[in-house]
């Protein structure tokens, strides 16, 4: 696509009397059931990028191209691409934000960054040195986030306020969803051909993120609307005042503070029930409980975002998912015997979804600005990268002072918990 014109950082001024563009009004027309599948499709397979080449195909091709050092060249490649995820995000959101072009603000970047995600899958498919296995990963995470910046956008660009609901439940489906679907294609190519993996994950890239762009109805930007880009405005205008602006600071907060706490519990599963439960085959246990988790949260999203549409309220759900999601938690600190880690599974799927159904919803009924949405969108996208990079070093920390994975799950459970005390504040969401 040619035609991308990208305009000021500033706060956009009115062109007429007749007051914002289309693009920056408030959506009314309800959205049908195949673009909640096509943008979940396409959030999907980014999630398999994550799931099946972050956990599987890169691991091993670290370990073949540098035996001897693995661990401390996959740290490295996995510390600088989450760095690039984080910074990549948020800017990308901007700058769609200030996209004049006749194909609409969010088109160009969903199609372009699908096709240099794939240009970035080539390069790790083809990699036989470590440098062009770095560049890859790090071209996948920067193009992917790019993709997501935009697609997350579309929900308050296209979505009505009362079906929001509906739609982040579905849309909550694409992280449970991307990273069962990646973890078994990975595995199962992974056993004949490994890196041939990466065929089936750019086929996947490209029918679902092409032809979302190319038939989403996104809205024009006029050109004049915006001031002269200026590098000052543009940067200056990332900070969002938490003072200003505490509803969403409070989402924020919301997202990032349970998010900790499920990934505390999740990240040493195998561990636990390696040394605490004693199961005797543990990587199949871990792969079972995190399936059995799943399968419960894609019922639970599905119908959490839905039921939130009905009854017109959000905090209730996030607030009984944190407590079923701490209640998870507190069974498996108590209870470390397989028969309960299973039912602790089911529980904690039922909380996530809970929780995940409405809480995109939230998010996009708390954005500071109609010109801002993807860059604001893209700053609470950080909230979802910072757990799970961070919470397994948390936990490692938790669990090297009390030797307990009793404690490293009661400390998972307030984690959850608090999450009641943040999504309370927010105003203007009941």
């Amino acid at each position: 696509m040619n035609g991308i014109h990208i305009e000021g950082a500033g706060k956009a001024h009115a062109t007429a009397s007749f007051g914002s563009p289309e693009a920056l009004l408030a959506p009314t027309r309800k959205v049908g059931l195949g673009f909640m599948l096509a943008l979940t499709a396409a959030a999907t397979s980014l999630f398999i990028l994550y799931a099946g080449v972050g956990a599987l195909l890169l691991p091993y091709q670290v370990g073949l191209l540098a035996p001897t050092s693995k661990v401390a060249v996959l740290g490295l490649f996995t510390g600088i691409a989450v760095l690039v995820a984080l910074i990549a995000n948020p800017i990308a959101g901007a700058l769609s934000d200030r996209t004049s072009s006749r194909f609409g603000r969010r088109r160009p970047w969903i199609f372009v960054g699908g096709l240099l995600t794939v240009v970035g899958l080539l390069f790790l498919w083809q990699a036989k040195n470590l440098t062009f296995l770095f560049i890859g990963w790090c071209s996948v995470e920067l193009f992917s986030n790019v993709v997501l910046a935009a697609i997350t956008a579309t929900i308050p660009d296209q979505v009505p306020e009362e079906q929001r609901g509906t739609v982040s439940g579905i849309f909550g489906l694409a992280t449970s969803l991307g990273g069962i679907v990646g973890a078994l294609l990975a595995g199962q190519i992974f056993k004949t051909a490994p890196t041939n993996a990466y065929l089936a994950m750019l086929v996947i890239v490209l029918v679902t993120t092409i032809p979302f762009a190319l038939f989403l109805p996104d809205k024009v930007l006029p050109r004049d609307y915006m001031p002269p880009f200026s590098i000052g405005a543009f940067l200056k205008n990332f900070w969002i005042s938490p003072r200003k602006n505490p509803d969403f600071a409070w989402a924020w907060l919301t997202r990032l503070i349970p998010l900790f706490g499920y990934f505390l519990a999740t990240t040493y599963i195998l561990y636990y029930l390696q040394d605490a439960v004693k199961y005797p085959a543990p990587l199949q246990g871990a792969s079972t409980f995190s399936i059995v988790a799943t399968l419960v949260s894609l019922l639970s999203t599905i119908l959490g975002g839905y039921l939130s549409d009905r009854i017109k309220q959000r905090k209730p759900f996030v607030i009984a998912g944190v407590c079923i999601i701490a209640l998870a938690m507190l069974l498996l600190a108590s209870f470390q015997v397989w028969a309960i880690v299973l039912v602790a599974a089911a529980v904690l799927g039922l909380g996530l979804g809970a929780y995940l159904a409405v809480d995109i919803a939230i998010v996009t009924q708390v954005l500071p600005s109609a010109e801002d949405r993807a860059k604001d969108m893209g700053i609470i996208n950080i909230a979802n990268t910072l757990p799970h990079s961070l919470a397994p070093v948390l936990a490692g920390l938790i669990f090297s002072l009390a030797h307990s994975y009793s404690v490293l799950y009661v400390a998972a459970a307030l984690f959850a918990l608090l999450g009641i005390l943040v999504v309370l504040p927010i105003k203007s969401v009941r």
